[in-house]
């Protein structure tokens, strides 16, 4: 064993030898490095560099650990077509050092993009936009409310587990029970009955089951009482795990000044979740039939996280989707994909990342500032704001294409509220006035017996105003009554427009067709021959005095004839074809007109007509949430469908 032990030694010493002299051997055969001038200092001396002073620089805040939290409030708001601006203001001491001062709490979904700050003092020296999670999995108050939880459904299940226990028991007992049942059955029959024996077995069966039953109302009792605290507990649990899914966002601002001074710091920033809608009255007077009332609102809902209380609200249907830059025009290259590439992607904004928080935080937002404040209390607050946001979005969806048509006619529009109103967070609508005016009016009495057997009672104006009328709702009030709706279009400054007021009753109106006069032939091409005959009767104790209204076909197309024309009284049609006559009614006088004329075109225009309507009716389903436009020029090809469907 000692001669293995010095052999291993012997031949480890002799590796090392082996290595440590090859190791000598190859430094010495290594080229020695040529020699510089400069390598002589640095072999002889040690020389250090000066290490320069980084410059002045300023910490970057950060929202949870630094900034001063600033008081603030909605002072104004600016309202367009999907969105809102608010310009939130605040009281700052500003002082010789840099001081971070915090906006906080605000909704996660502002637009970094639309951030602007101002202050009355001072300089600003950094303004940054920070967000987050209102709650986090490492905070003390979740480790706090999970740990309760966990102790209370800890509590919970041992219960249950006792309950479990207990109804084991009890079923032994029964079998107990059964199988003593079993035994006194087969003693009785075999004569060898132990009354004893079977007095402790019923004994002891009954002070089981009286046991077992009083345990188990012992602890019911305590599963009933402790299920209020569960649920109680369960809701902190799933209010604190919305908080980990909601965000809000921080401002914070840098400001620095040469000597202390009070500075009023002022936020602005875009968010979605607002829009209105333009709506008008009209109210008129019969003891004054010169002049109207046109009164203008804005009918303003907003679900953007914050209450509007007392701030100064503009409206305006300017587009803000427009790039931020110097208008440029380029070279109109068609075809070119890289420019149209180009400028699609300029469209694209910060905005959209405001928007898709909105959409994925807004509801649960809502629900989590109910629950801390009194409306908690309404048990439909759920199912108001659900409501509230469907009509906001179909009311915004008619406002955007509404604006979207303004701007293609080159036109804008901005609106002040007259008057300080709140709006509440929640979507609830609000109507605020934007303007009201008395504008001369002319009463005119229209009857188009075509379109309608009511006569109709229109005012004529010129908008005299400084801004223009928008497209909307017009409601209608006579004397104060309300008398029901109408629609305006687009009506600027200086032009002449009319809007319907009411019926004439006192005027009944007749348009039948001649069966007598009238024929349709069925060839190659049809020939249509119609004959009308439109009465007039004035039923009041008074003149009347109107205008009346009635059309002959025009044809645009070189296939459609329209010939022998009988018009009776004579009067000739204008461009369009329509016929006026300015007539004025004795009190219960009644007068007769007629028209006649012959449509020839081919047989198949029919066919192609009720494949067109067909594929119109198919291609809009959702018309009805579209916002009502003014009735299109009828075409001559379905004048001649009507006309076909009287005979």
């Amino acid at each position: 064993m000692k001669m293995n032990a010095l052999c291993q030694r012997m031949n480890m010493i002799g590796r090392t030898g082996l290595v440590l002299g090859l190791a000598v051997t190859m430094l010495g055969c290594t080229k020695p490095r040529a020699t510089t001038p400069e390598d002589g200092p640095r072999r002889h001396h040690r020389h250090v560099e000066p290490v320069t002073p980084p410059a002045e620089s300023l910490d970057v805040a950060d929202a949870e650990t630094e900034g001063t939290t600033m008081e603030s409030k909605v002072v104004r708001v600016t309202v367009y077509s999907d969105r809102a601006r608010l310009t939130r203001q605040g009281t700052a001491a500003v002082v010789a050092e840099p001081t971070v001062f915090a906006f906080r709490s605000l909704p996660g979904w502002v637009d970094d993009g639309s951030v602007q700050v101002s202050s009355s003092a001072g300089r600003i020296l950094d303004v940054r936009v920070d967000r987050r999670f209102l709650a986090r999995a490492t905070d003390k108050s979740w480790r706090r409310i999970e740990a309760e939880h966990k102790s209370i459904t800890n509590k919970l299940a041992s219960m249950r587990d006792e309950l479990s226990v207990l109804e084991a028991q009890r079923q032994q007992i029964e079998n107990i029970k059964a199988f003593s049942l079993t035994k006194i059955t087969q003693d009785t029959f075999i004569g060898d009955v132990n009354v004893k024996t079977y007095g402790d077995v019923l004994g002891f069966i009954t002070d089981s089951l009286r046991a077992n039953a009083r345990a188990r109302r012992r602890v019911m009792l305590q599963l009933d009482e402790l299920t209020p605290d569960y649920e109680a507990s369960l809701r902190r649990v799933n209010d604190a795990k919305s908080l980990m899914k909601l965000e809000e966002t921080t401002v914070l601002v840098t400001l620095q000044a040469e000597k202390p001074a009070s500075a009023t710091v002022e936020l602005t920033y875009m968010l979605p979740g607002a829009t209105w809608e333009p709506m008008h009255e009209l109210r008129a007077s019969t003891g004054d039939g010169k002049t109207v009332e046109v009164i203008s609102y804005a009918a303003v809902a907003q679900t953007s996280g914050e209450d509007w209380g007392g701030a100064e609200l503009s409206f305006s249907t300017q587009s803000t989707t427009q790039s931020v830059r110097i208008p440029e025009l380029e070279a109109l290259t068609l075809g070119d994909t890289h420019t149209a590439t180009r400028i699609l992607t300029s469209q694209v904004s910060s905005f959209t990342r405001a928007q898709a928080a909105f959409e994925g935080q807004s509801h649960l937002w809502n629900t989590v500032r109910q629950r801390s404040s009194s409306q908690r209390m309404l048990t439909n607050v759920e199912q108001v704001y659900r409501s509230n946001v469907e009509y906001m979005h179909m009311v915004q969806g008619r406002t955007v294409s509404l604006f979207e048509s303004l701007e293609k006619r080159g036109t804008t529009a901005h609106f002040k509220a007259q008057r300080v109103q709140s709006v509440r967070g929640d979507g609830h609508p609000v109507r605020l006035l934007i303007g009201r005016s008395v504008l001369g009016s002319t009463q005119k009495t229209v009857a188009a017996p075509e379109q309608s057997l009511n006569a109709a009672v229109t005012l004529t104006m010129t908008n005299t105003t400084d801004q223009p009328f928008l497209p909307g709702k017009v409601a209608r009030y006579l004397d104060g009554t309300f008398l029901g709706m109408t629609d305006i279009d687009f009506i600027a400054k200086g032009e002449k427009f009319s809007l319907f007021l009411s019926v004439a009753d006192h005027l009944k109106l007749s348009r039948q067709l001649d069966r007598k006069l009238s024929t349709l032939v069925r060839k190659t091409r049809n020939q249509m021959q119609v004959a009308f005959i439109v009465t007039v009767e004035n039923l009041s104790t008074e003149t009347a005095t109107f205008t009346l209204a009635d059309r002959i076909p025009v044809s645009e197309n070189k296939e459609i004839k329209v010939d022998k024309v009988s018009i009776m009284p004579a009067v000739k049609p204008d461009t369009q074809g329509i016929l006026h006559w300015e007539l004025t009614l004795k009190p219960g006088e009644k007068r007769e007109f007629r028209i006649g004329y012959q449509v020839e075109y081919p047989s198949e225009l029919v066919l192609d007509t009720q494949r067109r309507r067909m594929h119109n009716r198919n291609a809009s389903p959702y018309e009805s949430n579209a916002p009502a436009a003014a009735p299109s020029k009828s075409r001559v090809e379905d004048q001649i469908m009507e006309l076909e469907n009287m005979f």
